[in-house]
């Protein structure tokens, strides 16, 4: 409850992240959504709570916003929910970009103005923001690596000797998203220039995306434990379509293996303080450049990296990111 509100926050299936952020401000979860797949169940659902309901209630959603924001619109107080969105997902890379088919667009279109609040999740995800919606509010917010993760990656060495191996850490089904085209094809071009190198992507795929995605060197190992493979590889490369922040960059880098990302990687904004060329753009091509480039490089220069990269994701510890949320948060509170 803030200032004598509820806050319900609600979910499809949330992220342990989001959840955290939900129990720091104690909002009460609203499993409305997830029981029900489909979307007239998931409408009569909502109704049924917002009749039941203050009209000064607060909503956290996940992503979760389009049912809420367009019921907004109609003139009925029980539905002026206080809307804050999580926004942590591809879709306002999806509206930019025009990958989003038109119906769900239009929609999107009447719903976004509706929403009170955005917790951006990284910079990007603030920029694609205000690129779409120029008079959106927004509080900008980060991710950070569980407790035990966190303590175990710290303590990961750095290489003393680096091979050419490359990791990815994603799950499916989106693979546009995820960027496994422009990984396959970026690891083609590095492996006829080191035939040793080997691609390790961990996650949860289907058979067909193994299937289709298939290549000499290119290893599906399904969910693993990071810090194995962190020690087996010496880069990580992650080449996102709207990956808002992703959680496994920052973990690698805690781990010591310098990473390179796409303009639309939202961990980006960390990665240019490693080094500003390691962001790269959408192109297999300038990305295999980029790949190779630092595989050239002197073990002391990767070295140097590795400790770089180290340093970069310490600030990224449980503590520190939900105080400084829980700040931002009593801010934009105090207002209402």
């Amino acid at each position: 409850m803030q200032n004598g509100k509820n806050i319900f926050f609600l979910y499809y299936i949330p992220h342990t992240f989001h959840k955290s952020l939900a129990q720091a401000v104690r909002a009460k979860d609203l499993d409305i959504l997830c029981s029900n797949k489909k979307p007239l169940r998931r409408i009569f659902s909502y109704v049924k709570f917002s009749l039941n309901s203050s009209p000064y209630d607060i909503l956290l959603c996940e992503g979760t916003f389009l049912i809420p924001a367009l019921f907004k619109i109609l003139p009925f107080k029980k539905f002026k929910k206080f809307i804050i969105n999580i926004s942590a997902d591809p879709k306002l890379y999806y509206i930019k970009t025009k990958n989003m088919n038109l119906f769900k667009g239009f929609m999107h279109s009447l719903a976004i103005p509706q929403v009170d609040l955005f917790i951006c999740i990284g910079e990007m995800e603030r920029d694609l923001l205000r690129e779409i919606s120029p008079r959106a509010k927004f509080i900008v917010a980060y991710p950070f690596i569980e407790e035990e993760r966190y303590n175990h990656l710290l303590n990961l060495p750095i290489k003393e000797r680096f091979n050419h191996n490359i990791l990815f850490v994603g799950n499916g089904p989106d693979h546009f998203c995820k960027g496994i085209d422009l990984l396959i094809n970026t690891f083609k071009i590095v492996k006829q220039e080191f035939q040793d190198a080997e691609l390790f992507i961990l996650g949860n795929w289907n058979k067909d995306i193994k299937e289709k995605f298939y290549y000499q060197g290119v290893h599906f190992v399904g969910f693993s434990q990071i810090y194995e493979y962190i020690e087996k590889s010496s880069l990580y490369l992650h080449l996102g379509r709207g990956e808002a922040f992703s959680i496994s960059t920052i973990e690698v880098l805690l781990g010591g293996l310098p990473a390179i990302v796409s303009e639309y990687t939202g961990a980006k904004e960390i990665v240019k303080k490693l080094r500003d060329d390691f962001v790269v753009p959408l192109d297999s091509k300038r990305a295999a450049e980029k790949v190779i480039e630092y595989f050239q490089l002197t073990e002391d220069d990767k070295k140097d990296l590795s400790l770089r990269a180290k340093e970069l994701g310490k600030r990224f510890k449980k503590e520190i990111v939900l105080s400084e949320f829980i700040n931002k948060w009593n801010s934009v509170m105090r207002k209402l």
